[in-house]
């Protein structure tokens, strides 16, 4: 069969192996971009480098390039620059509004620095992010996938508390939050190749569908305490009031009493009166957690299927990798 062909593997290493001098010049650049010429905004670099990580979106961005044909080229770094900022950008906003003390094992932006100056700095992030595209061209598209990403955290917001959600809500938050800047990456990537209209259409598919598949995977793992980040305990999504997927299939099957379980920690905002012991037995119970794992590999079983359509090549199992790294992750 052609996929399970292509899904010869490639490890972690070698998928980034492949872009690693790329991401190298987005990390410099990133280093220009928020250097001290605004003396204020100087810790933003720090920041960006704490929510850096593998640089996922640079490097599927830069992957995609490749494997439309392109090269190495400043283009693409610039372009590596704008949705890592953009991303960075919609973190501090979040910590913000979450309320949250830690990310990937370090304090949160608004743990470090004061409410006010997380949004201004979120604010600034974007601005940078606005002028590199206006530079290279792309202003528009840029600005249409920020205002995807608002919109998402707007959605959420007005969702805070609500038990009602249901399956498409999580899909269209997914959608807002996550797969659109993901999609963004791929037909970035794919312009800085020269690549044509369709070609560039199904490489922001392929890019969506692993978005959708990552964000499912994220609800998952809410559930789930990570060692490497032991700031982050488990379960903190419906203790600040959200109701993600594994929860909302749970609820599907729930009685009243099991609904009023969950109702009564996003009432209260915490887990006092009601153990996330039992709130996780209610999603196991349930099939909440493999509901959604399985939700999510259709997602990456269809951005394999857009993959396969195209020439075998390096980057094409690079791709075929990425897809089971983000469903099979497990923190």
């Amino acid at each position: 069969m052609e996929i399970g062909r292509a899904r010869q593997l490639l490890t972690a290493d070698q998928i980034f192996d492949l872009v690693r001098e790329d991401l190298h010049g987005v990390e410099e650049a990133i280093g220009v971009e928020s250097a001290a010429s605004f003396e204020p905004a100087t810790p933003i670099s720090k920041c960006l480098e704490q929510n850096g990580g593998e640089r996922l979106r640079a490097a599927l961005l830069l992957l995609c390039a490749r494997f439309a044909g392109g090269g190495s080229s400043r283009m693409a770094i610039q372009m590596g620059v704008v949705v890592e900022m953009l991303y960075a950008a919609a973190l501090v906003h979040d910590d913000v509004i979450d309320v949250e003390n830690a990310r990937s094992g370090w304090p949160s932006a608004s743990v470090q620095w004061a409410n006010g100056n997380c949004v201004l700095r979120g604010d600034w992030l974007y601005l940078r992010a606005f002028r590199v595209a206006l530079q290279e061209s792309v202003l528009d598209r840029v600005i249409g996938v920020a205002q995807m990403m608002v919109m998402g955290e707007l959605i959420q917001l007005n969702r805070i508390g609500l038990i009602g959600i249901t399956e498409a809500d999580c899909m269209q938050l997914a959608d807002h939050k996550t797969a659109c800047l993901f999609a963004a990456c791929g037909k970035l990537g794919a312009m800085t190749a020269g690549a044509d209209a369709q070609e560039g259409e199904r490489l922001g598919e392929f890019a969506w569908n692993l978005g959708m598949a990552f964000q499912l995977i994220d609800d998952m793992l809410d559930f789930v305490s990570c060692e490497s980040t032991p700031d982050k305990p488990a379960g903190g999504d419906l203790k600040e009031g959200r109701v993600t997927l594994p929860i909302v299939y749970a609820l599907e099957q729930a009685s009243v009493s099991e609904r009023d379980l969950v109702a009564s920690v996003l009432r209260d905002r915490s887990y006092d009166a009601v153990p996330l012991a039992n709130v996780l037995a209610l999603v196991d119970g349930y099939g909440g957690m493999q509901r959604t794992r399985v939700r999510a590999r259709q997602f990456t079983d269809r951005a394999r299927q857009i993959v396969a359509e195209f020439p075998d090549r390096l980057c094409r199992r690079a791709l075929f990798t990425l897809t089971d790294l983000v469903t099979e992750r497990d923190c």
